[in-house]
């Protein structure tokens, strides 16, 4: 995530020493508006993880069922209603910020809120960028076209970039045969030179043909691709409402398989709450390969205590650090520079570039992950039981009452890699096609018989 998208609306200090800390840790569920609510929300211990599920000992304060319950409460009843009872001005825009993010978490609207959303949208120009970024992101995940003319009205209006594009794509959703026209003559209009990689990437959208097939995923798995190195591919539709496989391609370049002699997967969800499309901050995670480097164990409420992967896009870290090789070390980063590393029936395919542009345009932080968001938060969603995060790679887990850890695909993948002595490699992320169901091993088991037995 760029370091602007992180906030806390308490005082003008805090936000700026509390953005640089946590905009680089992860897209999790976290904004953190008040300082209030950090101290509230951090507080939970961590033991450390254990390999059999059966005993877990993995323990989250904020995963048993009183605190849960508790959490809730506070952010329906005071985040949202409390916060929203106010008038919106400067000086409670920090209040509405932390009720708009509130109403995306939980993905809670009624009249009540869809009233507000429309007394923020008549005076949204005259408030702050941040306020107008967390406005467009709570309305995109909740209203998918009821917002349109504020959202026009917005983009006509605005001077920035990063607000144009997210009026635009709004827009597009809402009415993509009349939308991109209007926002063609926008860009002519109110960004005539403008050259940024936001604007490039939104008219390549606009102006896009016939989709492109996608290139045999054999060459992708082969061990011909980066070979030597570990790769965790996760495979996932272009409907992101749905749950992705990760499998884990070994450095021998054979499959890693689990104790019974399957192959090993376990289902990850690449949905951002925001459901943005990839070059958007909190935007879902974009297609491409990523590096990871290591393991960590967050702070942060929602990410919870099992380990993390941490990963970096093209950009996030020098090229010589990404390729892991040193006679890269005065290369810049150039779409060129990132082709040479995929397979050559891949070079042309657009969509695995949006790893390579998402870090261009300064998207960060975006990492591999565990959950303690309550999924009944989303209980009447596609994706349901799995919970959406910020952009990031987020594995489902499972809590019980007392806050133990019953079940957790983070801590699968984390085994997995440590069962094969792996702690750097890649993360490749493929969108296979539009299917409306979970990805399922039995759609590329036999792709991955024909690589391991040929």
């Amino acid at each position: 995530m760029m370091v602007a998208e992180q906030a806390v609306c308490s005082s003008l200090t805090l936000v700026n020493n509390f953005k640089k800390t946590t905009a680089r840790l992860c897209c999790s569920f976290v904004r953190m508006k008040q300082y209030f609510l950090i101290v509230v929300l951090l507080s939970f211990s961590v033991a450390g993880f254990s390999q059999p599920f059966a005993a877990d000992t993995v323990f989250s304060k904020v995963t048993t069922k009183d605190a849960k319950a508790a959490r809730y409460r506070y952010l329906a009843d005071t985040s949202i209603k409390q916060n929203l009872l106010d008038p919106l001005n400067d000086d409670n825009e920090g209040e509405w910020n932390d009720a708009l993010w509130a109403m995306e978490l939980l993905q809670y609207k009624d009249a009540f809120t869809k009233q507000k959303l429309v007394v923020a949208w008549s005076k949204a120009i005259q408030q702050s960028d941040y306020f107008q970024k967390n406005l467009l992101e709570t309305t995109f995940s909740l209203y998918k076209t009821e917002f349109k003319t504020q959202a026009l009205q917005l983009m006509r209006q605005t001077k920035s970039v990063s607000i144009f594009i997210r009026c635009a794509e709004y827009v597009l959703r809402a009415d993509s045969l009349h939308g991109k026209s209007t926002i063609t003559a926008l860009i002519k209009q109110n960004f005539p030179n403008d050259s940024s990689t936001g604007i490039q990437i939104l008219k390549s959208r606009i102006y896009v043909g016939k989709p492109q097939s996608l290139p045999p995923l054999h060459d992708m798995l082969d061990s011909s691709f980066l070979p030597g190195r570990t790769i965790i591919y996760s495979l996932q539709r272009s409907n992101r409402d749905y749950a992705g496989l990760v499998i884990i391609r070994k450095p021998d370049g054979t499959f890693l398989k689990d104790s019974s002699g399957n192959y090993f997967h376990t289902s990850q969800l690449a949905r951002a709450i925001t459901n943005y499309p990839f070059y958007i901050t909190n935007g879902n995670t974009p297609q491409g390969i990523l590096h990871f480097s290591g393991f960590d164990v967050s702070r942060l409420l929602y990410i919870g205590p099992t380990q993390n992967l941490q990963l970096q896009l093209p950009y996030e870290i020098t090229a010589s650090s990404f390729f892991a090789d040193s006679i890269y070390i005065d290369s810049l980063w150039s779409q060129d520079l990132y082709a040479s590393l995929l397979p050559s029936s891949w070079k042309n395919y657009k969509n695995i570039y949006e790893s390579f542009y998402a870090g261009k345009i300064g998207r960060s932080a975006v990492i591999m992950h565990g959950t303690t968001i309550d999924p009944q938060f989303y209980k009447n969603q596609t994706y349901y039981p799995q919970t959406p995060s910020l952009g990031c790679l987020c594995s489902f887990e499972d809590w019980n009452d007392d806050g133990y850890r019953t079940v957790s695909n983070q801590q699968k993948i984390v085994n997995a890699l440590n069962s094969i002595g792996s702690s750097t490699g890649y993360v490749v992320v493929i969108d296979i096609d539009n299917k409306k169901k979970n990805v399922d091993l039995n759609e590329v088991s036999p792709l991955l018989d024909v690589l391991t037995y040929r």
